[in-house]
């Protein structure tokens, strides 16, 4: 799946229930033991503004920087 503004977009539209689950698949997927017991905060407003404020560089930096296990 391509990852880009778009695709954060949409997810964004997703309601918090359904956002807190695909942070976990992508926290899972991710391999890192430290993402594997999030805790889902009561009000999801920083994420969901942080998401909405990446820009396509932002977004292609944290990929690479998955890609390089960082």
């Amino acid at each position: 799946m391509k990852i880009d503004k778009n695709t954060i977009d949409k997810v964004l539209m997703m309601n918090d229930e359904q956002l807190w689950k695909t942070i976990q698949y992508v926290a899972r997927k991710s391999g890192k033991e430290e993402f594997s017991n999030l805790k889902k905060p009561e009000d999801m407003t920083k994420i969901r503004q942080t998401l909405s404020m990446l820009s396509e560089d932002d977004i292609q930096k944290a990929l690479n920087s998955f890609k390089r296990g960082k």
